[in-house]
């Protein structure tokens, strides 16, 4: 158990109230950022007039149009050490059956509803608060709070953000990621890619079947390859996350059953570990499938539709270290633990060689992507209480 938080501690964790992060993250609610659609400027918008009125440095950094990432920060960008603030703009859209309009969030029973109240507008305000408290106290080194766009779909923002010229790994001690974890500590998670696996073969009457190429049945080869690949990946594993697994989620081919198919289409998941890279796993799959003895009118094409990398951070790294420290001091569960979900965290951790922790407030499996989605109260004063805790220890 951590030691109790000193005098200072305690002075910087006084100066944060619930009711300004509840209002800022009802601000953010009700800017509809479904995605897809395209639609984060609205919330970013809000979301940098919040950064400016806590006395943080802003840019905002379209990376399409109407997309914009924002960069807020506090301390001067050649100061040492620097930690790292991430989380995303977009919500995946809210559907129907709710109770209320989904973007006018309401508090009732002590949790905030609406769609984003958990993944992840309250996480955005309470980074944003922590980080006006640790202003106010005179935080030293810098922190650097990066807000993307695109997280629910192909990580537009994070690929922008990691791809900047002056992106830098020299002094950064790691990022915390502020998806809703129900505010454990997640030093671990699989990736995941979606790929698209297009067969053709030709049309014929299925009175003679053999005039034609069956894309269907080509299909079927491939099922096997990856469910025999999906048993070698047992094989395999990470000694934190498990393996990587595969999964066929759809299949659609074919336009009657009287005629021989001439086209299939596979949409798989691919579940990645830290060390693998999903050119490498296409092209493993690519040189499996042309090793089968397929038909000379069939052909095949694998195509990446969208990629998260996996991250994974040592236990015994300072930032774990730290996050920990930190959540025992507010009488939290300090245990790591490893997470089922992907995140941005994983383009930190691949392209920057930034080591992450995801922790934040609000639950992914019983909140997150759900009609009348909520937040606990009194989890986004404690995320914020933490986010200001874990960056005053680690910077001092």
């Amino acid at each position: 158990m951590s030691a109790s938080p000193s005098t200072v501690e305690r002075d910087l964790l006084a100066r944060l109230e619930a009711g300004p992060i509840v209002e800022l993250t009802t601000a953010l609610i009700a800017e509809r950022s479904e995605n897809p659609g395209g639609a984060e400027a609205g919330t970013v918008a809000v979301l940098a007039d919040a950064c400016r009125g806590a006395g943080l440095s802003v840019e905002v950094d379209e990376v399409a149009p109407g997309r914009p990432n924002l960069i807020a920060s506090l301390g001067d960008r050649d100061a040492a050490p620097t930690l790292l603030f991430l989380g995303h703009s977009d919500v995946v859209p809210a559907g129907t059956g709710w109770s209320g309009d989904p973007f006018a969030a309401h508090v009732a029973e002590g949790r905030l509803i609406g769609r984003g109240a958990t993944d992840m507008k309250g996480g955005l305000a309470a980074i944003v608060a922590a980080m006006g408290a640790l202003r106010e106290a005179g935080a030293p080194g810098r922190i650097e709070f990066v807000c993307t766009v695109d997280e629910e779909a192909g990580g537009l923002g994070a690929q922008s953000y990691v791809g900047r010229p002056d992106s830098r790994r020299d002094g950064v001690l790691g990022a915390i990621v502020a998806e809703p974890t129900g505010l454990r500590a997640v030093h671990a998670g699989r990736g995941t890619a979606n790929l698209e696996i297009a067969v053709t073969g030709k049309a014929a009457h299925s009175g003679r079947p053999d005039d034609g190429c069956s894309a269907i049945a080509v299909a079927g080869q491939i099922l096997s390859v990856i469910a025999d690949d999906g048993e070698r990946l047992k094989s395999r594993p990470h000694p934190d996350l498990g393996p990587a697994t595969w999964n066929v989620g759809t299949i659609a081919g074919g336009q009657g059953i009287n005629v021989v198919a001439a086209d299939c289409r596979l949409g798989v998941d691919r579940r990645l570990l830290p060390d693998e890279q999903i050119a490498v796993v296409t092209d493993e799959l690519r040189e499996r499938i042309a090793a089968l003895d397929l038909p000379a009118d069939a052909s095949v094409t694998v195509t990446v539709d969208s990629e998260t990398p996996a991250f994974a951070t040592p236990l015994d790294d300072a930032l774990t270290r730290g996050v920990s420290d930190s959540l025992a001091t507010l009488g939290l569960d300090p245990v790591p633990r490893v997470w089922s979900a992907a995140c941005d965290a994983g383009f930190l951790h691949r392209d920057l060689g930034i080591p992450s922790i995801v922790v934040g407030p609000g639950d992914i499996h019983t909140q997150a992507h759900q009609v009348d989605e909520s937040v606990p109260v009194d989890d986004l004063l404690t995320a914020a209480r933490l986010y200001a805790l874990i960056a005053h220890r680690l910077l001092g």
